[in-house]
């Protein structure tokens, strides 16, 4: 079993979405499921942070790029802090690094 943990906090200028473990095809429902509360919460401004992200396939790829879709449908924002490791690659061998704005440091990220 592919182990995910999530930690959902809201801050005044986002919701951020704190990943620890894996994103695969057994794991991304319980992301989207993160993403789509936050939504329903009115909280449309988010940022999932990848710091604790060890491994992400392309179930969790497509999750994120959803769930971005989902929130600037709403009038907000995906956004991607500590993106590193597979999810990193994943982004540029796909070439959509320009979709999620992302920046190593979480705090700069919540003030834009």
């Amino acid at each position: 079993m592919t182990m995910l943990s999530l930690t959902t906090t809201d801050h005044p200028a986002a919701t951020v979405i704190t990943l620890d473990g894996e994103i695969d095809a057994l794991s991304a429902d319980h992301l989207r499921q993160a993403i789509d509360q936050a939504l329903a919460r009115g909280r449309t401004r988010l940022v999932v942070d990848a710091a604790g992200l060890g491994f992400c396939d392309s179930r969790g790829l497509h999750t994120l790029i959803a769930g971005q879709r989902q929130a600037v449908s709403a009038g907000g924002w995906l956004r991607l802090a500590h993106a590193h490791g597979y999810l990193r690659r994943l982004l540029e061998l796909t070439q959509l690094t320009a979709m999620f704005p992302h920046d190593p440091q979480l705090e700069r990220l919540l003030r834009r």
